[in-house]
């Protein structure tokens, strides 16, 4: 826990000192990277290289790193600043993202054993550890008891997206619809309750993006499934890319596939 909440404070510090603007080159999947997202993950990266046994890191900026000598237990999935967009133009929803596996486990939030959400602008995280549950420094989190639609506040990615006919249906038969245009920070408010359900249909989402967040929304109660309902496929690597709907309960999630109908596959 602590070398967790020394991640997210290390990191925090070497964003804000980065600044928010800045050329900076391309990351592992081909995007533009900016000098606080390497800021970011150089501070990451220094974390990791203090801890007492060798990892594998898998960060969106810089790929697979083997860090420590031996052969490595665990996995590390880094998404140092996830909402990067939003961070550089000084939007309040971005975060680092880290989620650890066992080293040879699917990519998969089933087997995340521990996972951290650090919003950027709050100096407390958000962490979760496998059957333990999810909480914010001494607060555990737990998803909303909302099961129906129309009293659900749902958040939906339309970024780079056109909304098809069944997710215009969902967001009108909502109570309200958010876009935050950053996943770790839309799933994590599933897992406070302060949202219902996340939304992303887009087939655009990378793991490094939603597998600590989802791993929060099940220690906080919720469910996670893939845009047709079936369980959540595994992804192979940082650069597979899919669909998600995270709710409060299965019972929201039911009713929002059933409105999406077959446009959500």
């Amino acid at each position: 826990m602590e070398r967790l909440l020394t991640l997210h404070r290390q990191v925090r510090r070497a964003a804000a000192k980065a600044g928010r603007a800045g050329a900076g080159s391309k990351n592992a999947k081909g995007d533009d990277v900016k000098l606080f997202d390497l800021a970011a993950n150089d501070a990451a990266l220094a974390v990791f290289r203090e801890l007492p046994l060798p990892v594998v890191v898998d960060s969106e900026e810089c790929g697979r790193l083997e860090i420590g000598s031996g052969a490595p237990r665990y996995r590390l999935v880094l998404d140092p600043v996830d909402g990067s967009d939003n961070w550089a133009r000084g939007l309040p929803l971005s975060a680092l993202s880290c989620a650890v596996l066992p080293i040879d486990a699917p990519l998969h939030p089933d087997w995340v054993e521990a996972a951290l959400v650090g919003p950027l602008e709050q100096e407390t995280p958000l962490i979760a550890l496998k059957g333990s549950g999810a909480w914010r420094g001494s607060d555990r989190l737990e998803a909303s008891d909302v099961r129906g639609i129309a009293e659900a506040m749902v958040s939906v990615d339309l970024n780079h997206f056109s909304p098809p006919p069944g997710l215009a249906r969902l967001m009108a038969a909502a109570r309200g619809v958010r876009c935050y245009g950053c996943a770790s920070r839309a799933l994590s408010l599933v897992a406070t309750g302060a949202t219902d359900a996340h939304v992303d249909v887009r087939g655009r989402l990378t793991v490094e993006s939603y597998l600590a967040a989802a791993r929060l929304v099940i220690e906080a109660g919720g469910w996670v499934a893939g845009p047709d309902g079936t369980p959540l496929a595994a992804a192979k690597g940082l650069t597979d890319r899919i669909g998600l709907i995270a709710a409060a309960s299965r019972e929201l999630c039911d009713e929002i596939v059933e409105l999406l109908g077959d446009e959500g596959h």
